[in-house]
């Protein structure tokens, strides 16, 4: 199929503010409307639920997110915030858009925005490559929102970012 225009070709700007991660989204979601097709990847899939989580944050709880580095402990407050139970959603659902997947997208952001790294689709799922070494941050996140994990996220992220 023909490209409608040049836009897929430019790589996301993850470190930018999040109108522009959102006007980058919806642009390419009304390219794909158009039939463009293959502008449906991992990185945009990602991307799309990465901002519907930051949506949810500053909805539910009041706590704005950001792509910069002091977002890390906003979204360990969000965390502590779910896991004590001050919103009550199905944290796991079955459907595709559950909130634990969509923190995991964010959390993968945050990682591309500030240590590097790209998504990459493994046999395991979604993961963040950085430097040729996988960090799988939906386990991370579902192990931290059950409370089977010793790791906050802040400190995830500083084993990440020592990692690549």
């Amino acid at each position: 199929m023909k490209r409608l225009d040049n836009e897929e070709s430019r790589r996301i700007n993850y470190s930018g503010e999040i109108a522009e991660l959102e006007n980058y989204y919806q642009r390419q979601f009304d390219l794909i409307k158009k039939g463009n097709t293959d502008l449906v990847t991992l990185e945009l899939v990602m991307l799309g639920k990465a901002l519907d989580f930051v949506h949810y944050a500053k909805k539910k709880l009041g706590i704005s997110l950001d792509t910069s580095n002091r977002s890390v402990s906003a979204l360990e407050e969000v965390l502590d915030a779910l896991e004590r139970g001050v919103v009550q959603d199905n944290l796991f659902s079955a459907e595709s858009g559950s909130i634990a997947e969509s923190i995991s997208a964010y959390l993968g952001i945050l990682i591309i925005a500030n240590i590097g790294g790209k998504w990459e689709d493994t046999e395991e799922g979604a993961a963040v490559n950085v430097n040729d070494r996988p960090a799988f941050v939906s386990k991370f996140i579902e192990k931290r929102l059950l409370g089977l994990s010793q790791l906050d996220v802040v400190t995830y992220f500083e084993s990440v970012s020592l990692a690549g």
